[in-house]
């Protein structure tokens, strides 16, 4: 039986519970613990607001100029594109499932998925670059002394948060990456349909984008910035994706470490606690009422996301596949080629005409009595 010992934090308004496990969980004094509940809280604060109304227009606005980004920003401009990108999900999810069927409505994309993506836009403009960079780059573009921030964000899914950050961010460089590949063409298909030329996909698992094989090593060590929203235990997602993040350079100290920037809710272990940069809720992030989610959004830098991918021991668990050209296939793959080499007994098999046929009485004599 799991016994739990619950103690207040003043700092950041939230009620902490350690578990036996040495698992922490961190509970929202407005919002509840099961995910029927949270849901109706999502839905209730979603229904508030029309996003197409004049009211979300100044909510965006209000998130600009709380973040000191009204300056590189248009509101008014960057909301026709959240909304835009609404309709694109909504009519893409008609036909997969991008997102949870059960109450696809305007409000629900707009609310739950767009702008909890929009409420990382401050923590990635200070990665790497501060605010003055990065408005230098937006206002010139043929400064070769600022370099756009590269970003990944691993288990995108239906392009979240990946997709309506780059939609606003077009001076970043963005690969979304995820398993699925039909939930791609979809990313990929909205993409072009909202002009996005700063976004690019790759199919497939995450560690395998760099391994040692031809036209992968592109990826390894290149990102300034890696996202993530709920895709699965951070310590698991740590050890997926350290290698893609920037490391520090040791000689001069000049070179900028990459940083990890992951949504969650719930429990946290502590070798992830211990570690935490940074820890905001996106209703802090957003402005909005507190208590409308309980997701935060959690800062690493590089060096500790791959502490805690070794120290959890989730970098054992990893298999990765053979690179390409080894000729090395595994004896299981081997025995099922062999039998299927194999014809089955009483199989019907086209007949060789060059081969004479056996009928039983090539030798018969007939004998007179």
């Amino acid at each position: 039986m799991m016994t739990t010992a619950f103690s207040f934090s003043s700092t950041n308004s939230a009620i902490t519970s350690t578990t036996r496990g040495g698992i922490r969980k961190q509970h929202h004094p407005f919002s509840t613990s099961t995910s029927s509940s949270e849901e109706e809280v999502w839905n209730r604060a979603a229904e508030e607001i029309d996003p197409y109304s004049e009211e979300a227009k100044l909510n965006l606005s209000n998130f600009y100029k709380r973040h000191n980004i009204d300056s590189i920003k248009d509101a008014e401009k960057d909301h026709k594109k959240l909304l835009r990108l609404t309709e694109q999900v909504l009519s893409w999810n008609q036909r997969l499932n991008l997102i949870s069927r059960k109450d696809c409505t305007p409000e629900v994309v707009y609310h739950r998925h767009i702008l909890p993506s929009i409420a990382l836009m401050p923590l990635v403009l200070k990665s790497s670059h501060d605010d003055t960079d990065d408005n230098n780059n937006n206002n010139n573009n043929n400064n070769n002394n600022s370099q756009p921030l590269k970003i990944v964000d691993v288990g995108t899914g239906g392009g979240f948060p990946g997709l309506p950050l780059a939609l606003l961010l077009p001076h970043c460089e963005f690969t979304l990456v995820d398993s699925i590949q039909k939930k791609l063409v979809a990313v990929s298909e909205m993409a072009a349909e909202l002009d996005v030329e700063n976004v690019r996909i790759h199919c497939g698992r995450c560690e395998e984008m760099y391994a040692e094989r031809e036209g992968r090593m592109e990826h390894l060590g290149k990102y300034d910035v890696c996202l993530g929203r709920s895709v699965t235990a951070l310590p698991r997602f740590c050890a997926w994706m350290y290698p893609l993040l920037k490391k520090q350079q040791q000689q001069d100290g000049d070179g900028e470490e990459g940083r990890l920037i992951y949504i969650i809710g719930g429990e946290l272990e502590d070798v992830v606690e211990s570690r935490i940069q940074s820890d905001t809720y996106l209703d802090e992030l957003l402005d909005r009422e507190e208590g409308t989610s309980d997701k935060r959004a959690l800062i690493f830098m590089a060096n500790d996301v791959e502490e805690i991918a070794f120290e959890s021991g989730e970098v054992d668990k990893i298999v990765r596949s053979a690179p390409a050209g080894t000729g090395k296939k595994s004896k299981k793959k081997k025995n099922q080629q062999q039998r299927t080499n194999k014809v089955a007994k009483g199989a019907w098999q086209k007949r060789d005409n060059s081969v004479k046929k056996e009928r039983g009485y090539d030798d018969f004599q007939r004998f007179e009595f």
